[in-house]
């Protein structure tokens, strides 16, 4: 952004009830009938008046002072007179520095009254000081940045600061904003550290801490910083508010959900901006489930959101019947206008102009198909509801097939349709929410898994057995053979993150276990054949527990079922062992409702009548209070499973009694 602008159009001008706004006729009327009058230099003072906050050059000061040697003043000086007597120099602050190596040269008599000045009323001050030093030198950004800064707290608007100073409102907007950096960094940008550009990118952080700390962050992997790379450090977990999903939920909906647009005022469109990426998440998801029971409400037998929508092919064709879309109906009224429509269509001149014509016919035929569809072909079929390809998508005359099965057990090759299937525990839980908590939940597993390593070792053999004696393996289980690590997507996932306790015990046996690895190791197998089974043991059990995956999506219209439940019951697992419900981590990302049944859940009946009559953000932090101190957890986040056969004891199976898992705090 250039900080040299040219000028606007002086803006209509508003006077509001204990501010003076500055008038730039009145300035030049001032300045114009002002007397000229003469005072000496120890009258003379520069204070916070002048604007010029990037001080002269000694150079500059020098030739200054060479000038009024040679030819005198050539030009007044403008002040503010004080009620001490003294006069506070607004416009000239060059110039009378120059004076005052003259005055210690002894060059200048610094009693004798021999410079030229003009006064100027309080309220006039900085403007004037703010065009006379943008007339005689280009002000530095800085120098903008404060001056704008101390007129609007004046009671000046950005439109009558920049009809002033020859500024678009915009540009003075923009430097304002630019204010509301910290300190340090105006003071980088006054130095030339710091570029306009890098301070725009910052200033999207309204919070000035977190503005040091991301500056700082980047200057560490980039020595210079760049702008776009901080701007992306500012909003990395956001999204544009042009973004179709945040267009879809809708701003309104979105603040009062809480949400904050993030404002982009340096961007080359009005109202830029972005938005919390997992709030809008979650509202898309609440605004599909909204849709999906306002088309069930039309006669449909269900309705079901999922993340895509129903393919012709795959598994989808396994599951579902897409039942061919029936013939439109139209009424007389609505075959003449689609008529009319087409004929105009026929002879617009512009692609502009058929598309909007296309629009209209295209919300005819679909409300006239919608229409067609019968009682009876709508107590047979489901409506699916997605979002797919950045647009609302919307599936009616779904059915739903289902394996049906004889008397023993078998499966039998025919199908039949059927309306409504029984919904998953996690089935009204949001996409977002369920991929979080369900990573929180495997990071937890993963970290009991690895205080049990006869166990962890007896797993791992019985899935390499499986592999190798039945490859058909059908009952579930979480572990990933190939032996993938899955720590980032987790803790990028699960809300306490690297944070958590669960996570923190798991690094502090990896850091054990890479100190016993041999010399060599990575290219060298062999080097493994002189650990001893302990150490051998230790390694297969926490490697075993790092291949665990249980995380949870929702596909084919259905919440996928964990794969922990078999695992969780062997190891006597609970959740609340290593997560703690907080409203930072769980309880902040419910809507109100999911709250209070949270409490419900719990039994915390009272707390949960009290809940309802709050905010969200307070219901949260209540419930955060309350269930501190019980032994709670999501029911969707917990075993079913009966607890299967415990390993023989054994002598490691006794020791492994003092490495149970530290409650949380």
């Amino acid at each position: 952004m250039s900080v040299t602008e040219s000028k606007a159009k002086t803006a209509k001008k508003t006077t509001r009830k204990n501010e003076i706004p500055v008038d730039s006729a009145e300035l030049e009327s001032v300045l114009e009938a002002a007397e000229v009058r003469m005072t000496s230099f120890s009258r003379l003072y520069i204070g916070e008046l002048n604007s010029r906050l990037i001080p002269h050059t000694p150079e500059e000061i020098q030739e200054y002072a060479d000038s009024i040697q040679a030819v005198g003043l050539l030009q007044n000086l403008v002040v503010v007179e004080r009620g001490d007597g003294r006069l506070e120099v607004v416009c000239g602050g060059g110039r009378t520095k120059g004076i005052g190596l003259l005055v210690e040269a002894g060059l200048v008599d610094p009693d004798k009254d021999w410079i030229a000045y003009k006064a100027v009323p309080l309220h006039l001050a900085r403007a004037a000081s703010m065009t006379e030093n943008g007339k005689r030198k280009s002000m530095h950004p800085a120098e903008q940045i404060i001056g704008f800064r101390s007129m609007s707290a004046d009671g000046n608007t950005p439109a009558e600061i920049g009809g002033l100073l020859g500024y678009s409102a915009r540009h003075v907007q923009r430097m304002l904003k630019l204010a509301s950096l910290a300190p340090e960094l105006l003071t980088l940008l006054a130095e030339n550290k710091l570029d306009v550009e890098q301070c725009q990118a910052l200033s999207l952080e309204p919070d000035q801490k977190r503005q040091v700390e991301i500056y700082t962050q980047v200057k560490e992997s980039y020595s210079r910083a760049p702008a776009h790379l901080l701007k992306r450090a500012v909003t990395d977990t956001e999204i544009s508010v042009t973004s179709p999903r945040f267009v879809f939920v809708g701003r309104e909906a979105y603040e009062a959900a809480g949400g904050v647009v993030r404002e982009d005022l340096f961007s080359a469109e009005d109202g830029d901006g972005t938005a919390d990426s997992v709030l809008t998440a979650r509202l898309v998801q609440e605004k599909l489930e909204s849709v999906a029971q306002a088309l069930k409400d039309e006669g449909w037998a269900w309705s079901r959101v999922r993340e895509g929508a129903v393919k012709n092919y795959g598994d989808d064709r396994v599951n579902y019947l897409l039942s061919p879309e029936p013939d439109a109906q139209y009424s007389a009224d609505e075959q003449q206008r689609l008529d009319e429509l087409y004929a105009t269509q026929e002879v617009t001149e512009t692609v502009e102009d058929e598309a909007a014509l296309q629009v209209l016919i295209d919300e005819i035929e679909q409300a006239a198909v919608i229409r067609a569809w019968t009682p009876e072909m709508k107590a047979a079929c489901g409506v699916v509801v997605c979002w797919e390809y950045n647009e609302l998508c919307i599936q009616r005359g779904v059915q739903e097939k289902v394996q049906e099965q004889d008397a023993e057990g078998q499966d039998n090759a025919g199908l039949h349709v059927i309306t409504q299937s029984k919904p998953d525990a996690a089935e009204g839980i949001s996409i977002p929410l369920l991929k979080k908590m369900s990573s929180e939940r495997t990071l937890a597993v993963q970290a009991a898994l690895v205080q049990q390593p006869q166990k962890a070792v007896a797993m791992m053999v019985w899935r390499l057995c499986s592999c190798v004696f039945d490859y058909c393996l059908t009952t579930r289980h979480p572990f990933v053979l190939r032996m993938e690590e899955h720590h980032s997507m987790l803790t990028s996932e699960a809300p306490t993150g690297k944070t958590g306790l669960a996570w923190q015990s798991l690094m502090q046996e990896k850091a054990r276990l890479e100190a016993l690895l041999p010399e060599g190791w990575k290219t060298d197998f062999t080097t493994f054949f002189a650990l001893d089974g302990q150490t051998l043991m230790s390694l297969m059990a926490f490697c075993t527990a790092c291949s665990v995956d249980g995380v949870q999506t929702r596909e084919y219209g259905h919440t996928s079922q964990s794969n922990l439940g078999g695992v969780e019951a062997a190891l006597g697992f609970h959740l609340r062992d290593w997560w703690q419900p907080t409203a930072e981590n769980f309880l902040g990302m419910l809507n109100k409702k999911q709250i209070v049944e949270s409490l419900n859940e719990a039994g915390l009946t009272g707390a949960a009548s009290d809940a309802e009559k709050m905010k969200r953000g307070d219901a949260a932090s209540h419930a955060e209070q309350w269930l501190a101190d019980t032994r709670w957890v999501p029911g969707w986040m917990t075993s079913t499973k009966a607890a299967m056969p415990e390993v023989g004891n054994t002598t490691a199976d006794t020791d492994e009694s003092d490495n149970s898992a530290p409650h949380a705090a």
